[in-house]
């Protein structure tokens, strides 16, 4: 059970929703880590059709939310006929009670990647945010290192 004295840690992926959840579920599983799986509706800021997953564990809820494009940029990708090139990355929250799971988690995570999980500059949505790529990957640094 997840203790009053949660810390939450937050950060983009540059891989799919999809591909994350089979690399996490995949090392809890190699770990022995018991997980459950829920669904809740998407976060319209994000994406307007795919559900975001949660993933419990009696230390760890993770929840992996789909970002496609904000709502004005999907419509105006509707309307030019441009959907197609609206992949998505995903948005990685994490609440915890040890940190020292998180950083092992990460850790194995960033290993199993082809590509650093704080590169997101090639989603068309976040070509030009340099800025952003780079606060991301101090967060990502940041909880590997500490």
């Amino acid at each position: 059970m997840l203790s009053l004295y949660q810390t939450k840690w937050e950060a983009y992926v540059g891989l799919q929703q999809n591909e994350i959840f089979q690399l996490i579920t995949e090392i809890m599983r190699e770990q022995d880590i018991n997980f459950k799986v829920t669904k809740a509706p998407p976060n319209l800021i994000y994406d307007n059709k795919n559900e975001q997953i949660i993933i419990k564990t009696n230390r760890l809820t993770l929840v992996l939310i789909y970002v496609s494009a904000d709502p004005l940029t999907r419509f105006f990708s509707f309307l030019l006929n441009s959907k197609q090139n609206l992949g998505g990355i995903t948005f990685l929250s994490i609440q915890y009670d040890s940190k020292q799971k998180v950083k092992t988690l990460l850790k194995m995570l960033t290993e199993r990647m082809k590509v650093a999980p704080w590169k997101i500059r090639s989603h068309p949505r976040f070509q030009f945010a340099i800025l952003l790529e780079l606060i991301n990957r101090r967060k990502w640094k940041r909880i590997q290192n500490h």
